[in-house]
Parts: C-alpha cells; sequence; structure tokens
C-alpha cells in the first residue's frame, strides 16, 4: 500500500526503503532540602533516566552514491543528573551519560561497549539575578537549545545524541520584553572530559570549532506580538576537515511565528549565511524553516493539519563559491532519523535539501499524541544519480505516556527513492 500510493506518478519504483525506531524512557527524580538559611534553601536535586531503543534502518542510500548496510539493534542510553543549589543565585550542575548497543546485524558497526565512554553533557555553574537582576551568567558545559535547534543544539556530530554540551560561557541580559544572550563557544576535537574512552577510538569532533552567538529572543509575546519572537547572529570558525581547509561562517537569522487566529498559525526562520574558506572561496547559503498549522481544539482528538517546507541551498559544482548550507551545530536527527544519514561522510550535516510534506495530528488521550506526515523530498543541487530528486518520505511517530516516569515512542519512516541516487539493485 505504501509503495503503491508513494510511486503514484507512474513512474517505475526504484528503492522503497524503511526504518523504525521503538523507544522507551524511565525517569527518576528526586529533591533534597538539605538546609534553611536566611536566604533560602539550600537544595540538593538528583535525577535520572533510562532510554531503551530499537533502531532498524533498511539500505538507506547516501549522497556518496552507495547504500548503508541493513543494520537493526538495540541502543540503551542511561543518564544521571545532580545539581546544587547553595543559595538562591548559585547553582551548581552536572548531566553525565553513557550508551551501549547490541547489533543483530551488521554486528562490525558496534564500537558502543557497556560503561565504555560516560560523557558529561553537562558540568557548569550559574550565577543568577547579577547587575541588580538584570544579568545572569553560566560558565562550563552546558546543553543550550534555542527555536527547532535547527542552529545550535548538538555538539557532536559523530553519533546522533552523543553529546549535547558545549563548552562555554553564556551571559544572559534580561530586559521587560527581551532576553539577550550572549555566548562564547570553544570544542575541541578531544574532548578532555570523557570518562573510560578506551575502546570506542573515535574523536568527539571531526575538528576544533570555536564560535561566538548573541540571540534575541521575545520573553513577552503580547508585547512583540506580530514581530520575530528569535533573532540571531553566530559566527562558527571549523578547523579542516575532510580534506578541506578552516572555513569561517556568519550566520544571520530570524524566527517569525505568527497567531492569526485562534486555529491558524504559521512559523517562518529564515537564515542568511556567509563567509570565506582559507586560502579558497566564499560562502554564500541559505536556510528557510516554513509551516502552518490548523487545529480545531473543541473537535474529538483535536485534530490538526499541518504543511511544512524545509530548504537548505546546496553547492553549485561549476562555482567556486560555496553555496551549501553549512549545518553549525544542529547536526542531530531534525525532522527525520532517516534522513539525517543520507549526508554520509558528514553524518547530520544537513544540506541541499528542499523538503515539503503535508502533515495530520492528533491526540487520542491526554498522554497519547499520533503524527503522520508524507511529502517530497528534493535537492536544490543534482546528486550522482543526475536527478534532483531524493525521493518520498512518509513519517508516523506515536507518543504515550503511562506515568510521569514513564513513557513510549514509536517512529516509522518509509523512504522510496529518487533519481538523485544512483539506481542500484
Amino acid at each position: 500500500m505504501i509503495s503503491s500510493f508513494l510511486s503514484g506518478r507512474g513512474r517505475r519504483v526504484r528503492q522503497v526503503l524503511a526504518g523504525s525506531v521503538f523507544l522507551l524512557s524511565f525517569g527518576y527524580g528526586k529533591t533534597v532540602c538539605a538546609q534553611n538559611t536566611s536566604e533560602g534553601a539550600s537544595q540538593f536535586q538528583v535525577s535520572g533516566d533510562i532510554q531503551l531503543k530499537l533502531v532498524t534502518l533498511d539500505e538507506l542510500p547516501v549522497d556518496g552514491g552507495f547504500k548503508l548496510p541493513e543494520t537493526t539493534y538495540s541502543d540503551v542510553v542511561s543518564a544521571l543528573r545532580v545539581s546544587w543549589q547553595p543559595t538562591p543565585d548559585v547553582i551548581f550542575r552536572s548531566w553525565l551519560k553513557t550508551e551501549f548497543r547490541n547489533y543483530v546485524k551488521n554486528r562490525s558497526a558496534n564500537r558502543y561497549r557497556f560503561l565504555d565512554e560516560i560523557v558529561f553533557h553537562e558540568l557548569s555553574v550559574e550565577f543568577t539575578d547579577l547587575m541588580s537582576d538584570r544579568l545572569d551568567l553560566k560558565i562550563g558545559r552546558f546543553p543550550m537549545h534555542y527555536g527547532r535547534g535547527l542552529q545550535i543544539l548538538e555538539s557532536s556530530p559523530l553519533d546522533a545524541e552523543r553529546s549535547y554540551g558545549f563548552n562555554g560561557i553564556r551571559g544572559r541580559f534580561k530586559f521587560a520584553h527581551y532576553k539577550l544572550d550572549l555566548i562564547g563557544i570553544y570544542s575541541p576535537e578531544e574532548d578532555e572530559y570523557l570518562i573510560n574512552n578506551k575502546h570506542k577510538k573515535i574523536g568527539f569532533l571531526e575538528s576544533d570549532e570555536r564560535g561566538v552567538v548573541a540571540y534575541l529572543t521575545s520573553n513577552d509575546k503580547s508585547a512583540t506580538a506580530g514581530l520575530p519572537s528569535d533573532i540571531y547572529y553566530m559566527f562558527k570558525h571549523e578547523r579542516p576537515r575532510f580534506g578541506q581547509s578552516d572555513v569561517y561562517l556568519h550566520t544571520l537569522g530570524f524566527i517569525w511565528p505568527l497567531q492569526w487566529t485562534e486555529q491558524f498559525s504559521s512559523y517562518w526562520e529564515l537564515a542568511r549565511q556567509g563567509g570565506h574558506r582559507r586560502g579558497g572561496g566564499d560562502v554564500r547559503a541559505w536556510l528557510s524553516d516554513f509551516s502552518m498549522n490548523y487545529q480545531w481544539p473543541d473537535k474529538a482528538w483535536q485534530p490538526e493539519v499541518f504543511f511544512a517546507n524545509y530548504y537548505l541551498s546546496g553547492d553549485d559544482p561549476t562555482t567556486s563559491t560555496e553555496e551549501n548550507w553549512h549545518g553549525l551545530w544542529a547536526r542531530w536527527p531534525q525532522y527525520s532519523y532517516f534522513l539525517v544519514w543520507q549526508f554520509i561522510p558528514r553524518i547530520g550535516d544537513w544540506t541541499n535539501i528542499n523538503w515539503s510534506r503535508l502533515g495530520l495530528r492528533l491526540r487520542p488521550g491526554d498522554r497519547t499524541r499520533f503524527e503522520m506526515s508524507i511529502g517530497p523530498v528534493y535537492a536544490p543541487e543534482k546528486g550522482l544519480g543526475g536527478g534532483d530528486h531524493r525521493g518520498n518520505l512518509l513519517i508516523a511517530i506515536l507518543n504515550h505516556r503511562f506515568t510521569s516516569r514513564f513513557s513510549v515512542m514509536a517512529r516509522a519512516e518509509f523512504f522510496e527513492s529518487g533519481d538523485f541516487h544512483p539506481e542500484q539493485d
């Protein structure tokens, strides 16, 4: 049924491929009030979670002109979070994670063993309400998430979800209707804080990375209605990787959500990327993430329909300019666990994509969410197959939360390869 629907234009079906993710999540948390003082309570918090994932990838074509082997594995990810707040204005945080896998197929790919590597997602101290409650200051390693995470979220691209922590310093200036984050980032290729990294033998990053971010966010939706909620500038310096020289990137963008009526809303993120490569040409690239949503909140299951388009420019090989989008710190699955692998050897380095889809969201209960979308995936620049049609992608996602500490997510993606990829048996 799926393959016949996806091939409705009448051409011969080249490949119908499938991928799935099944996720169980268990969480635990406890707060201990250690001491009462005249300034408030000194709090010590401990929490953690365990995620059990079953992942299957079946013959996924990649931009390099080949297909990944069929792969099935279970993945166990456990995390421990500890925070201590000795005073109301100071808080220390630590977040550790370890991961191991069991491969059913393609076992040679397994470089994850029990307690083989412990990663710090966070190891930081934050000082709040400085300068008469005008400034919060955070120092160390800590995660960051802005907008939908298309510019900055994932700090290590070699493995999806390997680490969300950035080494840096962040000053948050607080105003009446906005907050301004000024951030400095330095991430070395080899992470000096890895614990027991003796078997994995892969770098934390492909190269050293440095950057500066200025991010302005609205914190009063009513006062800034009709205006962009986020405006940002990001500078990033990447050391040589994939045989290329240093690249210096400047990215300027905004996020503009609009609530047209109680039922109809839209979202648009637009970014322009410029820069240059040492000893080479210029960089000029674009990102656009646009969506429209219409919902019926009073109807049964609260149905919602949406249209979305995700555009990332690709490189024109006939020019000396790099027109392909560079992924900054957002080399994670984003909207598709399937497409993220297509950019090998640059895993997660989203670029050269023009993906439109129609979708439906349902809420059968307070704890259950279902989403399905389908649409064609094109590329601004042609691939090794001679065409610009990457393929057609159908995604189905089911989320259910049994309790506050136990949830499950099932995700399936079906992809019919197009003429962007070379035809293979």
